[in-house]
């Protein structure tokens, strides 16, 4: 044995367990990775180990080559980038791997059954059982769709179906957008654990895991009502986020399935086991008031109808719940093809302003409105949030088809014909949002803050049009006050719906918030033009519109500015709102 064996004695060779996926960073970096979580690699490159990649079918070998230093640095780099600023794409997937294959394709890339499906680390058993809890609690008389001891029931082993664990993360991508309303810490079967609100993952990671495990389905040709449930709740999420374009896309693939399952034809529910034939009932009938809401927030086309009858309400715990869901229904069901098409309409450049409507039947239709819901008093107080608020909303989009239509007149026989009517409108909103509690309206989230924004928005342009409408006597609360309550109602709204929306940018709250207050300020403060002008100057610079002509026209002017975007501004000083609004003769006074 010679000196050199002494020294380094030969060692028995050991082969490395084979590992079945390396870790997404070390794919990336095309290193050996030792399958842990995290690998050695990520820990010395002080990077997160993910598997979140779907396995490959492997192909053959090549020979190794050197490894250059210099670029492995740069691969690194890349990757901490990366995670840095990591965009989460919440764009309509490419369904590409759910069409059915020809034997001469390859299947490299093809997602089976074969291959797993691994759900995130991040979310866990407590975080998914906190949102849960949530929806039922702040949510579900709104959406009443799911049945609790089901969900419940399924919640251990969601992570061993791919379609259910989807409708989860769906329904907690929404959720996770108001912390306000989760509890922490929480009693579950897993043990009580303490959820910190900023420990909560991220809307979009949520909805990145639904569209990941959709793929370990085939939804496409073998749709359920699951399906439907968790495209309504991605367009839930998405809409919340301002993604406009993913949100409409994810309602018309609800409406789709569903109308693939036969959901919206009566003759489909004779064959229906229950509870599935219930819930089905109640999925089509939300999306039938979700359709119409939206199609009158974006101006898009319908395509539900009333095919199918309205679900019954039986005597039990659900009764209250179910009967604020039908109000919601009545005040939706007379949004026609025929209103929507002269709503679309009438953004359109160049339509004509003498279209077919006509006064007698919007006049019926806000009359309808007044009287939908005589027994709101009954509902839960989430429902009341969003059923006395949408009826003012529904109010004002048809107080706003008049004006495009020119049916508006100075001394009208009915008050919804009249230029002032949405000072009689926010005064309603501001009562009752002094009338419920402040949780009541974040359990809505921001549909019901962008409401209140369109409602705050056609009452800063009648006040900044007609100046003279702005003050009330000195006993009496005005449509000044009105509107700085609006401002107030989103600055609380921006505060609850804060803590998500700094992850994407300017949430909804804040967005609603800003484009209001500066439509406030400018109403509240004399407009002022360009250039130093002198007291004289100053009063000629505020405007009174009296002709019918020119105030309809100036109203319609502001209404399509406010919908573009750029109408950004820091907020104003917070206002004062001390004053006690009491209600005495449909007059309101301090």
């Amino acid at each position: 044995m010679n000196q050199d064996e002494t020294q380094f004695p030969e060692q028995p060779s050991k082969r490395l367990p084979k590992v079945r996926q390396a870790c997404d960073c070390c794919h990336a970096r095309k290193i050996r990775c030792d399958g842990q979580n995290p690998c050695s690699n990520c820990q010395m490159t002080i990077l997160a180990c993910t598997y979140l990649a779907v396995p490959k079918k492997k192909g053959p070998k090549g020979k190794r080559v050197f490894r250059d230093g210099a670029k492995e640095g740069k691969r690194v780099k890349k990757l901490r980038m990366g995670q840095g600023n990591s965009k989460v794409h919440t764009s309509p997937p490419n369904h590409q791997t759910n069409r059915t294959r020809m034997p001469s394709e390859s299947t490299e890339g093809i997602i089976t059954e074969e291959n797993g499906f691994k759900p995130s680390a991040l979310i866990t058993d407590a975080v998914i059982t906190s949102c849960v809890d949530a929806f039922f609690t702040h949510k579900y008389p709104i959406m009443p769709i799911l049945e609790h001891e089901s969900v419940n029931a399924a919640l251990p082993n969601i992570r061993q179906s791919p379609e259910r664990y989807a409708l989860i993360t769906s329904l907690c991508a929404g959720i996770v957008q108001q912390p306000e309303i989760i509890a922490s810490p929480i009693a579950t079967a897993y043990g009580s654990q303490e959820i910190p609100l900023l420990e909560l993952p991220a809307s979009e990671h949520f909805i990145q895991e639904t569209v990941r495990a959709r793929q370990y389905c085939n939804y496409i040709d073998s749709p359920t009502l699951e399906t439907v449930q968790t495209s309504f709740f991605l367009f839930a999420a998405l809409f919340c986020l301002g993604k406009d374009n993913s949100a409409w896309f994810y309602i018309r693939e609800a409406m789709t399935v569903l109308q693939l399952l036969r959901l919206h034809e009566e003759d489909t529910y004779q064959n229906l086991a229950e509870p599935y034939a219930t819930y089905s009932r109640r999925t089509f009938w939300l999306l039938f008031i979700t359709e119409r809401a939206y199609a009158l927030q974006r101006h898009r086309p319908l395509t539900l109808q009333r095919t199918i009858s309205l679900p019954t309400v039986s005597p039990g715990p659900e009764s209250i719940i179910l009967s604020g869901f039908l109000d919601l229904v009545s005040l939706f069901q007379n949004f026609d093809d025929e209103f929507l098409s002269l709503w679309n309409l009438s953004t359109t450049v160049g339509a004509s302003s003498g279209s077919s409507a006509s006064p007698q039947s919007l006049i019926q239709l806000q009359d309808i409105l007044k009287f939908a819901i005589p027994n709101v008093s009954q509902r839960t107080e989430v429902q009341q949030a969003d059923l006395l608020i949408s009826r003012q909303w529904l109010k004002t989009m048809v107080w706003q088809l008049c004006v495009t239509k020119g049916l508006l007149s100075s001394a009208p026989s009915n008050e919804a014909m009249s230029f002032q009517y949405p000072v009689t409108i926010a005064r309603d909103v501001v009562f009752v949002s002094r009338n419920l509690s402040p949780k009541a309206l974040e359990a809505n989230g921001v549909g019901i803050l962008e409401k209140i924004f369109d409602i705050g928005c056609s009452l800063a342009d009648v006040l900044q049009l007609q100046p003279n409408h702005m003050y009330a006597s000195a006993m009496e609360i005005g449509p000044r006050d009105y509107l700085m309550e609006m401002v107030r109602l989103l600055s609380i709204g921006r505060n609850s719906l804060g803590v998500q929306g700094a992850a994407g940018g300017i949430n909804g709250g804040e967005k609603f918030l800003r484009l209001l207050a500066r439509k406030a300020e400018d109403c509240l403060n004399p407009r002022i033009s360009r250039g130093s002008l002198s007291d004289s100057d100053e009063s000629r610079c505020i405007e009174e519109i009296d002709d019918d002509e020119n105030l309809e026209n100036g109203i319609e002017d502001a209404i399509n500015k406010t919908e573009r975007p750029g109408y950004y501004s820091a907020p104003p000083p917070p206002w004062s709102s001390s004053k006690k609004i009491v209600r005495r003769n449909d007059v309101w006074s301090t």
